[in-house]
């Protein structure tokens, strides 16, 4: 498991360089899933850009070696941060292109439901 603050910078077009530091965990639950769970730290901007996203995502599949068909994307907000969802959990998804993610959707779920993704509760459950 990757357990640590995670810090990077993203070009962008419209918002010149976006400053990225949070909160990053990878797990390996059971074969086949490389989860990621992701932690705004309160002050973030940009979660919901799409753009932004992609490059976030294609950065740390990246540099941590990540397979892309294995990969699981949680995104948890902070208290206090109103994401678009409505929830504190979110469920990223993406098309792959040459590689690289791209059209991220989100999905809000439920804390029982990330948590189950992270662990090895989601081998239980599918077998």
């Amino acid at each position: 498991m990757i357990d640590q603050i995670y810090q990077c910078q993203i070009p962008s077009q419209e918002l010149g360089i976006w400053q990225v530091q949070c909160h990053l965990r990878i797990f390996h639950p059971h074969l086949g899933v490389q989860a990621v769970l992701i932690n705004d730290m309160g002050f973030e901007m940009g979660w919901f850009i799409p753009h932004l996203v992609e490059q976030l995502v294609d950065q740390v599949v990246q540099e941590f070696h990540l397979d892309p068909a294995k990969l699981v994307w949680i995104e948890h907000y902070t208290p206090g941060f109103e994401a678009s969802t409505g929830a504190d959990f979110s469920q990223v998804t993406f098309d792959w292109q040459d590689g690289h993610p791209t059209n991220p959707k989100w999905q809000a779920i439920a804390s029982e439901i990330a948590q189950a993704l992270i662990s090895q509760e989601l081998q239980l459950m599918s077998a």
